[in-house]
């Protein structure tokens, strides 16, 4: 059982999954359980080059941070200016058969604050294609810092610790997502699971969110499955469109900062 849920998005890169390396080119994606192949019309995953701007403001808290709305803005007139350089070249951007050279060139110079306002849509301005392309990088980022803690893919629980720690390094505006809240869950079930497996007490690593928690309580009593099918699926927008909460999405804890907002 895939806790989160498969987009089965249409000729879209593929979502990289937190607790998985980078998609070689060629290979497809798995389904996950809602039935869909994310990769079925495009195999090869985008893997963006990210500028030395955007790599050393992955989590959008550059000094100087801008409103959100403003992010958002910046955003849609950086991609469409880079739409334009590639149609100027005679290559106009086709989400349905772009290349690595059109990934680089319109999301390559992007931060992870200005991704999350494309894949969140913040202001409704960004096309389905737009959205699950910063989806899919997005993802890649956290896979590629988990893999980085465990290079040799025998350390789970520090590949786990180590996307506890990028997850909670991202923009405040990220962390009001329930797709940030639904692996910021994951992740650290998937932690203490390794390191009970490996005989060892875990550290604590409870987020302050009331809806981390939430999802963490629930993830808790899948005790007997394994992390790795917690921490793997697709951009969560609706908690109802999970198998985890397909009986009903319990109330989120006395305290909450914000009301339950399931569709967020």
């Amino acid at each position: 059982m895939n806790v989160l849920n498969s987009t089965g998005t249409n000729r879209q890169p593929p979502v990289q999954f937190a607790n998985t390396p980078p998609i070689p080119k060629g290979t497809s994606e798995a389904t996950g359980e809602s039935g869909g192949s994310t990769g079925s019309a495009r195999d090869t995953a985008a893997v963006v080059t990210l500028s030395k701007t955007a790599q050393t403001s992955l989590s959008g808290q550059a000094a100087g941070k801008k409103d959100f709305a403003a992010v958002a803005k910046d955003a849609r007139a950086t991609i469409d200016a880079k739409y334009a350089e590639l149609a100027a070249q005679g290559k106009p951007m086709d989400y349905m058969h772009a290349t690595q050279e059109s990934w680089d060139t319109v999301f390559g110079g992007l931060d992870r604050r200005s991704l999350y306002a494309i894949a969140s849509n913040s202001d409704g301005s960004f096309s389905k294609d737009e959205q699950d392309t910063a989806q899919s990088i997005m993802s890649q980022q956290q896979g590629q810092a988990m893999m980085a803690a465990d290079p040799t893919g025998n350390n789970p629980a520090a590949r786990y610790r180590a996307g506890a720690s990028f997850l909670d390094g991202v923009s405040d505006e990220e962390k009001t997502s329930n797709n940030w809240a639904v692996q910021r869950a994951a992740v650290q079930f998937g932690y203490e699971q390794s390191m009970r497996d490996s005989g060892q007490e875990p550290d604590a690593l409870d987020s302050d969110s009331p809806l981390v928690r939430m999802i963490k309580g629930a993830l808790d009593g899948l005790k007997d499955k394994a992390p790795g099918a917690v921490a793997t699926g697709g951009y969560v927008k609706d908690l109802k469109d999970m198998p985890l909460f397909r009986n009903g999405v319990p109330p989120v804890a006395a305290g909450a900062e914000r009301p339950l907002d399931i569709k967020a």
